[in-house]
């Protein structure tokens, strides 16, 4: 299951509020400030399992991955230099 976490604005008659929510259904309480929800986020992050050295992804940025998913193409294959 991916996980990715994101702080969303809620609207609730004439008020706006944020809070948390991610991919797997998660989804916090909602705040009046930004702030709070991130610190959700980051904690949602921190409880993830540690994804094994073989299965990291070994170039996040061009494959779209985040430190925290395990990626299949990148599982262990050698590095060419």
């Amino acid at each position: 299951m991916r996980h990715r976490p994101y702080v969303e604005p809620v609207v609730d008659g004439c008020r706006i509020g944020y809070r948390m929510r991610c991919t797997c259904g998660q989804a916090g309480e909602v705040y009046e400030t930004r702030r709070v929800p991130r610190y959700e986020v980051d904690s949602h992050i921190a409880t993830l399992p540690r994804v094994p050295v073989g299965q990291q992804c070994r170039d996040r940025r061009a494959h779209g991955r985040r430190p925290w998913e395990p990626y299949e193409l990148c599982t262990n294959q050698m590095a060419l230099f």
